[in-house]
């Protein structure tokens, strides 16, 4: 999606195709078959709905049209390290990747566009009681990754998914709230992600010996 969004692509106004997809671009190679968790789809539909409804055969089509590499590339920008693969399922989740990683480039967002390097320590105070100052602990990295513009676009499509999409469930009332909800097939792992414009937290349920 915001890859999309970095794109130019309008995701209220651009819509794709809701239905069963199956790409086999290499006869020799084994077919990807996509479906919605449901086997429920909605024909034409905008990418914004689609995100509402995790609509997976939507985020297929959108991630080939705009490039496995360019997800990749703006998912490093936004605060993903582990190394992704640029396959077509990488708007699905195939990648694997750290809590950590998913709260930092949600925390993206949730800054207007700036990508804050994480910290552990955001001061040390000596035994004297001065606070240590030339380690310099507590003074981030930023830099800016996204337009006020493109993030504010995914913000509220998110937003809306609190309260009329997937994360319903996770929605406590305040109107500034944004967030994603990620399962893979039969729960194996179940995630969410949220953030208000103070702080980013992500959930993960899973196993991990997998």
């Amino acid at each position: 999606l915001v890859e999309a969004v970095r794109q130019g692509i309008n995701p209220f106004s651009t819509s794709y195709l809701s239905a069963p997809l199956h790409w086999q671009p290499d006869p020799n190679s084994e077919a990807w078959d996509v479906a919605t968790y449901s086997h429920s789809y909605l024909g034409s539909v905008p990418i914004s709905t689609a995100t509402l409804s995790s609509d997976n055969t939507v985020f297929a089509r959108l991630t080939l049209d705009v490039g496995p590499e360019n997800v990749v590339r703006t998912a490093r920008r936004m605060g993903i390290k582990t190394k992704l693969l640029p396959v077509a399922s990488i708007g699905l989740g195939s990648n694997s990747v750290s809590v950590l990683e998913m709260a930092s480039a949600y925390a993206t967002l949730a800054a207007g566009g700036v990508f804050s390097e994480p910290m552990a320590i955001k001061k040390v105070v000596l035994a004297s009681g001065e606070v240590d100052r030339t380690a310099r602990w507590g003074k981030p990295k930023r830099r800016r990754v996204l337009t006020d513009g493109q993030a504010m676009a995914v913000t509220q499509i998110l937003q809306d998914n609190m309260t009329g999409g997937t994360g319903t469930g996770a929605y406590y009332g305040d109107p500034y709230s944004a967030g994603k909800t990620g399962t893979t097939d039969e729960h194996v792992d179940a995630w969410f992600a949220g953030y208000t414009p103070r702080a980013s937290t992500v959930v993960w349920v899973g196993y991990p010996n997998a």
